[in-house]
């Protein structure tokens, strides 16, 4: 009885204080209302199921040196080959996750896979070669170049840049065939080399009064410079001992309206100017004040003999090998926000490739109908982003990675990778690999994406 008692009377009390005004002089509070408020009902967010990795292991940071990209782990033939931790490289089935064989110390985050061989740096500068079977070393050249931005085996050669340096190796012995080096107070940013027809072309950003891009070839066998021309950019075919290259027109035709592309080809020995093509077509006017150039407003690039020109609204294609002054262009589409996106100048699956400068996010647009499709539909920015045949694959900067249909642009998977980070996604045979957050990740791809 007296617990019940007390029991009701502490009921009562609590009833009582609830029933109190709060505040002084008894007003009632009022809830404070926002100052601004906003909201969005219409975010997108990936429907697709969460797949677990095969298998995850440790793989060596990426160290980025003067802005370069490392390279940390390539895949090949059914095999991935990484950097551990260590600094050792280590050989791995892409199926299994399971160690093959490793190779060497304290190795850097430079390499490429050619023809059954590895090549990459030391930390030292040296280049070496091993066998893909076995890891076992072939050769090692020292060079020296312990900040190697490339490496580029192609025709036998092996070719190592280092900002303006270049060397040229045998790929059979390891022997050095040439070593060049250029100017570091006039010459900036070298490109990879490329050998086309006994040559090696490379490009330079070139400080002057304003700093512009410039082109320079190289004999192949000695490393002597042939010829170099100032305002031009890489080239955009090498063909028949002619090499085509965009002139660079910055603060020489800075026409916001009448606009126009000039191409210029060179005898690829001597550098004497051959001819020039001329490509023209008419802008609205600058609404800012400002000339826009480069990018979706004026750039061009080849494949195979389709030329096609971003040219503001319009993206244009023509006849590469059928040159006609003033021909309208084969074929044109609208180029939908051309002044928000960067073109990336190659087409695959019938599709041309943007990527959003605000998300970062990778953009497709169909050729036989010019719709545009868009591969940024998470809910966070793209890190990373990679198209294998018909699969699409986007790192996102929460963590997660989606994988689409590239023809009916559906969501397929989603990985947790559980880190904000992303390297180069990598694919062999049915596997893909992700580097994030200092782990590799093996993905069995579905059927429909191998």
């Amino acid at each position: 009885m007296l617990m019940g008692k007390n029991f009701k009377k502490l009921s009562c009390t609590v009833c009582a204080a609830l029933m109190l005004p709060l505040g002084g002089g008894g007003e009632i509070a009022q809830a404070e209302e926002a100052a601004v408020r906003t909201s969005n009902i219409y975010y997108q967010q990936v429907d697709a199921p969460v797949v677990q990795p095969a298998w995850s292991l440790s793989i060596a940071r990426p160290k980025v040196v003067d802005n370069l990209e490392p390279v940390t782990a390539i895949a090949e033939n059914g095999k991935v080959f990484m950097m551990q931790p260590n600094g050792k490289l280590a050989a791995l089935k892409a199926a299994t996750g399971t160690k093959l064989w490793e190779f060497g110390s304290q190795l850097a985050q430079r390499m490429v896979y050619n023809n059954g061989s590895i090549y990459g740096m030391t930390s030292a500068g040296a280049l070496y070669k091993v066998k893909e079977e076995n890891g076992g070393k072939v050769w090692s050249a020292a060079l020296s170049y312990g900040a190697a931005d490339s490496i580029t085996v192609t025709g036998g050669t092996v070719y190592v840049t280092q900002g303006q340096k270049m060397a040229a190796i045998d790929a059979a012995t390891g022997k050095i065939k040439w070593r060049i080096a250029e100017d570091p107070n006039n010459y900036y940013y070298g490109s990879k080399p490329q050998e086309a027809e006994g040559v090696v072309v490379r490009n330079y950003a070139v400080s002057g009064a304003i700093t512009v891009s410039l082109v320079a070839v190289y004999d192949k066998t000695t490393g002597t410079k042939l010829w170099e021309a100032s305002r031009q950019q890489a080239p955009l075919v090498i063909k028949d001992g002619i090499l085509y290259s965009e002139r660079e027109l910055f603060m020489l035709d800075d026409d916001p309206v009448n606009r126009k592309i000039r191409i210029a080809a060179f005898n690829l020995r001597t550098g004497t100017l051959k001819g020039e093509r001329t490509y023209s077509w008419t802008d609205k006017a600058s609404t800012d004040g400002v000339y826009h150039g480069g990018g979706s407003y004026s750039s061009a690039f080849l494949n195979g003999n389709d030329l096609y020109i971003h040219q503001g609204q319009r993206l244009a294609l023509y006849d590469f090998r059928n040159y006609v002054t003033g021909a309208e262009p084969v074929k044109k589409w609208a180029q939908e926000s051309y002044d928000q996106r960067t073109p990336l100048g190659l087409v695959h699956q019938d599709r041309i490739y943007f990527t959003d400068e605000n998300s970062h996010g990778l953009i497709a647009m169909k050729l036989a109908t010019g719709q545009y499709v868009r591969f940024d539909q998470g809910e966070n920015d793209s890190v990373q982003s990679a198209v294998f045949g018909k699969g699409v694959y986007v790192g996102q900067s929460d963590g997660l990675l989606h994988a689409y249909d590239l023809m009916s642009t559906k969501p397929v998977f989603t990985v947790r990778t559980g880190s904000r980070e992303f390297g180069p996604l990598l694919k062999t045979g049915d596997m893909l690999l992700i580097q994030s957050g200092g782990k590799l990740h093996g993905i069995k791809l579905p059927a429909a994406l191998k």
